[in-house]
């Protein structure tokens, strides 16, 4: 073994065990980074401190002076259940009702020949392009004329108009991977148009399903400008709405707001990792 092999061994084997430590601890700094805005409001809520005397005194100093009376009285005494429980249902059924539809919409562009098909297609991303504010107006005029102002099945029929072109959109590249030759099959085998949509094109498609319905889920919660303008009455605000007339600290609102949206995140996170259409394409 010459010199510089003798050299070179342990510059290299220095070299794979730092390699661990560094990818360690980049990912963590940046993991810290991410969750910093999170627990920052939590903290704040249960101990309100200021930063300064957090790092001076430690954490177990701040440990001691945790208190859950903001929680407690923000659920009990403000009408924040209520503000969640209309956005949580509004959401659902927005996302539900986008998902299902954009579903069929997405299979009809992919695999139907119709004339102006590349039109519609594309026309879905100049629809999202369009502000709010210039929809909001003649919304509100068209829902005081039916009856659908100050009702939350009117809200859902707004998000469902916003969110559907972005889920459709979403899902069109999912119904492409599927191979023509799939629902050829099924169809020989005697499965109608419909059966061959149900029985092979949703199964294969559910991470695209669970991706279209958190994306509309996510846009229906967080959405302000149509429900302070299409709803009235107080029972039937959401929380965007009602958190702007004062139902607790920020930090404890956060908390509240977040957990939802964690929920479901963690029912669906499966879909988005499992999809059947790997067996029939190997």
């Amino acid at each position: 073994m010459s010199r510089s092999d003798r050299h070179e061994r342990p510059t290299s084997d220095l070299r794979n065990r730092l390699a661990p430590v560094a990818f360690h601890c980049l990912v963590w700094s940046l993991v810290a980074i991410v969750l910093l805005p999170l627990v920052w409001p939590v903290m704040q809520s249960l101990n309100g401190v200021r930063i300064t005397t957090l790092v001076d005194r430690g954490v177990l100093w701040w440990l001691r002076g945790v208190e859950f009376g903001a929680f407690l009285g923000t659920w009990l005494f403000t009408p924040i259940r209520r503000y969640l429980w209309n956005s949580v249902l509004v959401a659902t059924a927005t996302g539900v009702l986008s998902a299902a539809f954009a579903a069929s919409a997405a299979y009809a562009v992919d695999r139907f020949e119709f004339t102006g098909r590349q039109v519609v297609s594309r026309s879905l991303l100049v629809f999202p392009a369009v502000p709010q504010t210039i929809v909001a107006i003649p919304l509100y005029l068209l829902f005081l004329d039916t009856g659908l102002f100050d009702t939350r099945v009117g809200l859902v029929l707004a998000y469902l108009a916003f969110t559907l072109p972005f889920t459709t959109w979403l899902l069109i590249p999912y119904f492409s991977r599927i191979p023509a030759w799939l629902e050829d099959a099924a169809r020989v085998d005697g499965a109608t148009r419909f059966g061959a949509f149900v029985r092979v094109f949703l199964p294969n498609v559910k991470p695209g399903l669970a991706a279209a319905f958190v994306l509309a889920w996510m846009l229906a919660y967080n959405e302000f400008l149509f429900a302070v303008m299409l709803i009235d009455s107080p029972a039937k605000r959401t929380l965007p709405v009602g958190i702007t007339y004062g139902v607790g600290s920020p930090g404890v609102v956060s908390v509240f707001a977040s957990l939802p949206m964690l929920v479901i995140f963690a029912v669906l996170w499966q879909f988005f990792l499992r999809g059947e259409l790997d067996r029939w394409t190997r």
